[in-house]
């Protein structure tokens, strides 16, 4: 039984997919090489056939003063033979701690592209100084910094052109334990353009966890993405639901 509704959730449910869990990165926390890998697939068939598979993982390597945070992720679909879903995502951070007080450095790195957004390639590379909170939450971050963005449409036009920016980043991210099964993660990021500050991008996750095994746990992802200057004809909104299953390397 219980087999069964772990196959009806990853392969029969049309949002769901797989990406790794968000929580905030703590140094030295788990000393060595840590990760973890995150699965999904959806297939149905009726009025509309689809069927779409995706891939998150995600590595740690901590230190007791610095670590390694990387994150990469894919996603492919089809509907009724077309295809509709084609994005990936591959992250790295650094991040240090600075003497012995609450905040720490992060230098970080991102490209990634999305085929139905119109974004050919969107890479990023910046730096932030983060502020642990301490209080309510197991884990809560702040944390602002710069930095600079160059994205590229499939076909440069003059209403689709290269952007090249320099951008605030500012952003939470807390998790809170409910219990010892289940657990709330959350991050958020405000990134306006730092010339002209009606240029912006707000990207929200809201993660519910489920705790299976010691290392298998099932979570439901709500995600928000809004975009003030998106490329023609490509919506300023992106909401989407998910479900997925991870698994902790260790």
């Amino acid at each position: 039984m219980f087999k069964k509704i772990l196959f009806n959730l990853l392969f029969l449910s049309s949002f769901s997919f797989g990406f790794v869990s968000l929580e905030p990165p703590i140094i030295g926390e788990k000393e060595g090489l840590n990760g973890e890998v995150s699965l999904g697939g959806a297939y149905n068939s009726g009025n509309t056939d689809s069927a779409a598979a995706n891939f998150g993982l995600k590595g740690e390597y901590s230190e007791k003063e610095w670590m390694f945070y990387t994150i990469a992720s894919y996603a492919y679909g089809e509907a009724n033979g077309d295809k509709n879903k084609n994005n990936g995502l591959f992250h790295l951070r650094y991040i240090h701690r600075i003497e012995d007080t609450l905040y720490d450095y992060e230098l970080f790195g991102q490209t990634e592209f999305n085929e139905f957004q119109d974004v050919k390639v969107r890479n990023l590379a910046g730096a932030n100084i983060r502020r642990k909170i301490e209080g309510f939450f197991d884990k809560c971050y702040v944390g602002v910094g710069l930095f600079y963005s160059y994205m590229e449409p499939d076909q440069i036009s003059e209403v689709d052109p290269v952007y090249e920016r320099v951008k605030l980043n500012t952003y939470l991210s807390f998790s809170k334990s409910v219990n010892e099964h289940f657990s709330v993660t959350y991050l958020g990021f405000y990134q306006p353009n730092i010339e002209e500050f009606s240029d912006y991008r707000i990207f929200q996750m809201l993660q519910l966890d489920t705790r299976l095994t010691e290392d298998l746990s099932l979570g439901i992802d709500f995600t928000h993405k809004y975009n003030a200057t998106p490329y023609h004809q490509i919506e300023h909104t992106d909401i989407s639901s998910m479900i997925s299953l991870k698994y902790k390397l260790k």
